[in-house]
């Protein structure tokens, strides 16, 4: 089981789990987002960004972040049972990451789903690459990163109360009744560190209602997000490249050190 609380001063979730736990998380990511990399792909921001979060959670399990010591309610009855001498706890590892960046990872990559099964259906007829894998997989990936996505949203919902959760929640239930409506086919992912920056720049008091904002922004896109992405695509025209390979330096000054 994998677990996500509010950081304490809501910078963002802590994201906690066993080592298998991450460990199956990471291989389905992998799994889902596929062998290919390149800026043609529609889904490659949301991708990008998963996969930054798959970053910090692999190095995670690999003891590069917070290692933690749970209480896993073994009594003496129990071992007595069992005629076994049991650990009294589990060893947890934890990562944090920004609540904005962790919003947009849970309501977006629900829609590159259905995109990404072809990944589980691939004809290896011409031997390049070879994946074991088939629908069954797509279904156990799918799952895992769908439980990344609902303990997000329920820390989500933990800082910014049950009213406010509802009004996002309910945006995610239109969009994906409309489905449409594609909101994160070649989404411009700096608009995710734009919100990044201005929820670190939000005073501790002010978080709830800035993050309440700002989720509501990342579910449906506001006026800001097309004025920017109309400001990429043109750039993107003029310089005969992706959106993706464009550099935007004023999106990228993140503090040295966060305090969680």
């Amino acid at each position: 089981m994998i677990y996500a609380k509010p950081t304490e001063n809501l910078t963002g979730i802590c994201l906690e789990g066993e080592y298998l736990d991450f460990y199956e998380l990471v291989e389905s990511i992998y799994n889902i987002t596929g062998l290919d990399d390149n800026y043609d792909d529609s889904y490659w921001g949301v991708k990008n960004r998963l996969l930054g979060v798959c970053y910090d959670i692999r190095h995670a399990y690999m003891g590069d972040r917070e290692v933690l010591f749970v209480d896993n309610d073994v009594t003496e009855e129990k071992e007595e049972w069992h005629n076994m001498v049991l650990p009294k706890q589990n060893v947890h590892y934890s990562v944090n990451i920004l609540f904005p960046e962790a919003v947009f990872v849970a309501v977006s990559v629900g829609e590159m789903f259905p995109y990404c099964r072809k990944y589980y259906e691939m004809d290896d007829e011409d031997g390049l690459f070879h994946r074991d894998i088939g629908l069954q997989d797509y279904i156990h990936d799918k799952n895992y990163i769908n439980m990344l996505s609902g303990v997000i949203l329920k820390a989500l919902g933990d800082v910014i109360g049950n009213d406010g959760f509802k009004s996002v929640y309910k945006e995610i239930e239109r969009s994906s009744y409309y489905s449409f409506e594609s909101r994160y086919w070649n989404y411009v992912t700096y608009y995710v560190d734009k919100c990044n920056l201005e929820y670190l720049k939000t005073p501790v008091e002010k978080r709830k209602d800035k993050l309440r904002n700002i989720a509501k922004r990342l579910v449906k896109p506001p006026q800001s997000y097309f004025n920017l992405k109309d400001d990429f695509e043109y750039s993107a025209k003029m310089q005969h490249c992706s959106i993706y390979e464009l550099v935007a330096p004023e999106y990228e000054k993140y503090p040295d050190e966060i305090i969680w």
